[in-house]
């Protein structure tokens, strides 16, 4: 155990409160972020993609808009009891996503790539026009067993542009930024 006389004297001067208001921006500037973002990718049911994709759904099968509209969207419960309506195996989180519908309630998925406001992106765009696969952006998601707790990708604009200059794609700031 440490000696109060161990203690350098310019430490030992340090008002008391000034050790409370340390630890606290210890707690808050490394504990607290740590525990939300493990926290940020949490999602209610441990969607497994990899078992999903094998049996021959497509992306856009649950993610709606994905290749129509500007905007893909994430699953609702509606979308998943089309084919969960009856139990199709053990699962115990097809059990915990029956539940939810028999009790009337919603799936809040956590959406994990946030594209500042400024952005516009056509998911349409990309998918139908350019032609590109979903894993372009979206990694290797349909192997995934489990939900990702971050996107594959951080949305950099130097990426974008790469991928803009590699397709041949416009690279104008009104393209991209509104």
């Amino acid at each position: 155990m440490m000696s109060w006389a161990a203690i350098p004297r310019r430490l030992q001067s340090v008002p008391f409160w000034a050790s409370g208001a340390l630890l606290g921006l210890l707690v808050g500037g490394v504990v607290f972020p740590r525990v939300a973002a493990s926290r940020a990718g949490a999602q209610p049911i441990a969607f497994n993609h990899a078992k999903h994709v094998s049996s021959g759904i497509d992306c856009a099968d649950c993610h709606t808009g994905a290749q129509s509209s500007a905007h893909a969207t994430l699953p609702d419960l509606e979308t998943c009891m089309t084919c969960h309506a009856e139990a199709l195996g053990n699962s115990p989180e097809e059990a915990k996503l029956r539940r939810v519908a028999a009790e009337g309630g919603s799936l809040h998925w956590s959406q994990l790539l946030r594209l500042p406001p400024d952005i516009y992106f056509s998911h349409r765009r990309h998918v139908q026009i350019a032609r590109l696969e979903c894993a372009t952006c979206h990694g290797r998601m349909a192997e995934a067993t489990s939900p990702p707790t971050r996107p594959f990708w951080a949305a950099r604009m130097q990426q974008c542009l790469d991928c803009h200059r590699r397709s041949e794609a416009g690279t104008g700031c009104n393209d991209c930024h509104r």
